[in-house]
């Protein structure tokens, strides 16, 4: 696992910091939709739809990703700063004027936080989706570690989801179970420290992908998920951890 340093959402004094390739901010061409001088809204991108090409974003219709598209699997290491508004967010294909999916026009509130996810239909392909999901940090502890679990791998049809122990702390967790049932999108508290964690084929021992030796730290949030499919070439099962920050 390659070492980042983050600070996590609670230690964090007001600093902007851009996000990675797939960040709204980064190389904006969109003008003032995306100055935080002041107030700001944050967004994180998450591209996990395997059979997709790499994609542009655009912001009520104007480009605002970087140059040369964001690839499969790409995701944003911290949440981007956005001004607050009402956002219209379509995702093309790179370079492209193919839609290939769209979250509607809706509010991007000040001080606000959201995960917009892209993510494929069938465990083989199918039509290519986009969801945006609301972070609520209200309820994180500061006493302990924080976390949740998604399953973002379209071939993977029910998994369990293990902390370091025999026995599994999420079971049956379908692809995008999170839209579906909101409350999978809660962070949950853990005690702070290292862990081995594993993702098994629900109801059996088989192993999907393993993390091993992550540190989750006290008073942080986490989103650990599940990307990838069987067989990919750059894009295989695997375990990813990100700290929420901005």
């Amino acid at each position: 696992m390659q070492k980042r340093e983050h600070k996590g959402i609670f230690y964090v004094a007001a600093v902007l910091i851009t996000m990675m390739t797939a960040g709204l901010a980064g190389c904006s061409k969109t003008g003032s939709s995306t100055s935080t001088t002041g107030a700001a809204t944050y967004v994180n991108v998450m591209h996990m739809a395997p059979y997709a090409p790499a994609i542009d974003i655009y912001l009520n219709g104007k480009i605002s990703s970087t140059a040369g598209g964001i690839p499969p699997g790409t995701f944003s290491q911290q949440y981007g700063p956005l001004m607050p508004g009402t956002y219209d967010v379509q995702f093309k294909k790179a370079n492209a004027d193919s839609l290939l999916a769209e979250i509607p026009a809706s509010d991007y509130d000040t001080m606000s936080f959201y995960t917009l996810i892209l993510y494929n239909t069938m465990p083989t392909g199918g039509t290519v989706r986009a969801i945006k999901i609301v972070d609520d940090f209200s309820h994180v502890s500061a006493a302990s570690s924080n976390y949740r679990f998604f399953n973002l791998s379209p071939d993977c049809a029910s998994v369990d989801f293990y902390l370091t122990n025999s026995t599994p702390v999420m079971t049956g967790r379908t692809p995008i179970d999170n839209f579906i049932n909101p409350a999978l999108n809660a962070f949950m508290p853990v005690t702070g420290g290292p862990y081995n964690l594993q993702v098994k084929a629900a109801g059996t021992d088989s192993v999907i992908a393993y993390l091993n030796n992550v540190g989750l730290q006290t008073g942080s949030a986490y989103t650990i998920f599940l990307s990838g499919i069987k067989n990919g070439t750059n894009n295989t099962h695997q375990i990813n951890v990100l700290l929420a920050s901005y």
